[in-house]
């Protein structure tokens, strides 16, 4: 081995050991104040849900009384977050039940596992699509990327949410189908996914934007998803029309309308006491069916061979994203380095390495700065932030002969 190859090796020996002990620094960090965060709540949803089917009552009647009797005593500027519902559909509440006839603290352990293996794997999907010097600095940013959905800082991965393991499930299983031409996994875990949050059936499109000949399976999953939130009215009537009060609470009382676009909008709406359906459902029309059209001509390029799959994918799933009509921090999550890696891909064009990292940061500042203000201004940054960055994504794939600025 020469000289050079051993310097080589030596660096590389210490880059590993660096960011290993970054990451080992960030965990012990994460584990230390734990304690003292607000944590589960999302999960002590589904253990209410698990309860209350346990003693054979109907889960969003009791998270319903609940949740009227906290408004009713006009609780609303207590301490605290208010209740919520469990608002999955009846579809899920046969899973749940058999969750419910196990031990507790194993339902639990084999829940908490697959979380993390879901966050975990979230960050693992993203760095697949860095290319060259890239991906040596978004390992140091996977960890706490945990910590910044959507780019910009909330404690929801320390909630529990489901999301996590649904948005892993079907990355991966995408994954496995850009390398392995077989879709079928993807497939089976996306209509599994839409059985929990019927919004997840929108990721079906992803093959369509990224393969050949998906037509009829994608048509298929869609067409299966629709007939399973079609039917369950007349399997669970009761429990149907419960799930959709539940559903009207969530926004009536926590205004929970998301990120989006339309969500944006239904919630100007609701803060003038207009109706936000069906203006939100038709606003929302008005840009996913052009954003769907734009995607696709994107995809014809790619499908020619005018940009690689690692430029492809950032802008696509950030694209996809927008197509769900209530977009919360567990649904920005998934894109978060993604959409990183689209804005340090822009700065990368126009400078050095050294600046590009000075631009992220400045841009990390100022949109974190400005978001801390309150969760309802963060929300009006989360939106616009996450539309601006897939229309920057868009901008580089149609022009990409731009001069690449060296460290």
């Amino acid at each position: 081995m020469s000289l050079v190859q051993r310097e080589a090796t030596t660096e590389r020996l210490a880059n590993n050991r660096i960011l290993i002990g970054f990451w080992i620094v960030v965990i012990l960090a994460v584990a230390c104040c734990l304690p003292l965060a607000s944590t589960s709540w999302d999960v002590r949803v589904y253990k209410a849900a698990i309860d209350s089917l346990h003693v054979g009552h109907d889960p969003y009647a009791d998270a319903m009384a609940i949740q009227r009797a906290y408004h009713a005593k006009a609780m609303l500027n207590a301490n605290g977050d208010p209740p919520y519902s469990y608002v999955y559909s009846p579809i899920t509440l046969p899973l749940v039940g058999l969750i419910g006839a196990l031990p507790f603290w194993l339902s639990g352990s084999v829940y908490w596992l697959l979380y993390v293996l879901g966050v975990f794997g979230q960050m693992w999907f993203a760095i697949q699509f860095t290319e060259g010097k890239e991906r040596k600095f978004f390992l140091y940013l996977a960890l706490v990327s945990a910590f910044f959905p959507g780019m910009l800082e909330n404690g929801t991965v320390l909630g529990g949410n489901i999301a996590y393991v649904l948005y892993a499930a079907v990355l991966l299983c995408a994954l496995l189908g850009w390398r392995r031409g077989n879709w079928n996994w993807f497939y089976v875990a996306t209509l599994a996914a839409s059985c929990v949050k019927a919004p997840l059936l929108s990721l079906v499109v992803i093959p369509l934007l990224s393969a050949r000949k998906q037509w009829i399976p994608a048509g298929l999953t869609a067409a299966a998803g629709v007939a399973l939130f079609a039917m369950q009215p007349f399997v669970w009537p009761t429990l149907f029309r419960n799930y959709l009060h539940a559903v009207d609470l969530q926004f009536l009382f926590n205004r929970d309308f998301g990120c989006s676009p339309a969500g944006l909008f239904s919630d100007v709406l609701y803060n003038h006491g207009i109706a936000y359906s069906p203006g939100g459902i038709i606003f929302y029309f008005g840009y996913a069916l052009p954003l769907l059209g734009l995607l696709w001509y994107l995809s014809r390029r790619f499908l020619s061979g005018q940009f690689t799959l690692e430029q492809w994918v950032p802008v696509l799933l950030t694209g996809v994203i927008l197509l769900n009509p209530r977009i919360m921090e567990y649904d920005v999550a998934p894109v978060t380095l993604l959409m990183t890696l689209i804005a340090w891909r822009f700065f990368a064009r126009f400078t050095s390495t050294t600046k590009t990292i000075v631009c992220l940061a400045i841009l990390f500042a100022v949109t974190n700065g400005i978001a801390a203000f309150g969760w309802y201004i963060r929300k009006l940054v989360d939106g616009p932030l996450l539309v601006v960055v897939f229309a920057v994504g868009c901008w580089m794939l149609l022009r990409p002969t731009v001069r690449v600025c060296e460290a």
